[in-house]
């Protein structure tokens, strides 16, 4: 039967679940080489997930389309149950968004090592694993940031008001930035090899996020928008004339997914 599997780590999150549920609406999956094909499993990782997710979301769990898992990247048995849940769909993209967040990133160097780093080695090595028994190379979108880009740093090879491309070299002010420059680059050998179908892309800052403020640096962004609605004072802890790169959810989503086809 032809089909697909998707798997999305950071699945519980606010941007894993908006993409699930634009997959879940589209209901087909753009292979790499043998056209569109239903979806036909979607699982979500993520080391937690909130008692209610979205609607659409609720009802595939009830009609056994969509599944959650609960595990942590950094542990590479829980990446390769992943994959094995894959058992019956012939193809896999894996969306690959789960990740420790900057702020909680600079606060715990071992955590955000053992999960960014490490844990996505362990999917790369997972996938590939998956691609070499199956004869069906997966498909992967990383999620990387704009945190592998720094300017202002007397080592730093950009000023402030450089133009940043595909040419502009990784110069990470964080751990959090330099372990997504290390994904990025791995995910493109991997790709070279032919072991893993992967692209990445940068996202931008997400405005604004429901709930309430996640673990990143950049999370001030949506929190000076949304509190404010709600009647809660906040502060914005950026100077006025920091100019930083937004973007809007469905946009995010919408450039994952075209990346992806």
């Amino acid at each position: 039967t032809s089909g697909a599997a998707v798997i999305i780590t950071g699945g519980g999150g606010f941007l894993g679940q908006c993409l699930a549920t634009e997959l879940l609406k589209r209901k087909m999956v753009q292979t790499e080489n043998q056209g569109s094909v239903p979806l036909t499993q979607l699982i979500l990782a993520d080391i937690f997930f909130p008692p209610t997710l979205q609607p659409i979301i609720e009802s595939g769990l009830e009609q056994g389309l969509v599944v959650k898992i609960m595990g942590d990247i950094s542990n590479r048995a829980y990446c390769d149950s992943l994959l094995a849940a894959t058992t019956t769909a012939p193809h896999v993209s894996i969306f690959h968004l789960g990740a420790v967040m900057s702020g909680d990133g600079e606060r715990d160097f071992d955590l955000c090592l053992r999960v960014n780093l490490h844990g996505c080695m362990n999917l790369l090595e997972s996938a590939r694993q998956h691609g070499s028994q199956t004869g069906h190379v997966p498909k992967l979108v990383l999620a990387s940031a704009g945190a592998t880009i720094g300017a202002g740093a007397s080592t730093d090879y950009i000023r402030k008001s450089d133009v940043i491309s595909d040419a502009t070299r990784a110069t990470p002010h964080t751990t959090y930035g330099a372990t997504k420059a290390c994904g990025e680059l791995l995910a493109s050998d991997y790709a070279r090899r032919g072991l893993v179908h992967a692209r990445g892309l940068r996202l931008p800052t997400i405005v604004v996020r429901a709930g309430k403020p996640n673990a990143a640096t950049t999370s001030c962004y949506s929190s000076v928008v949304r509190e404010p609605l709600a009647g809660v004072p906040t502060i914005l802890p950026i100077d006025a004339h920091v100019k930083h790169a937004v973007t809007a959810t469905r946009h995010a989503v919408s450039a994952m997914l075209t990346l992806h086809d």
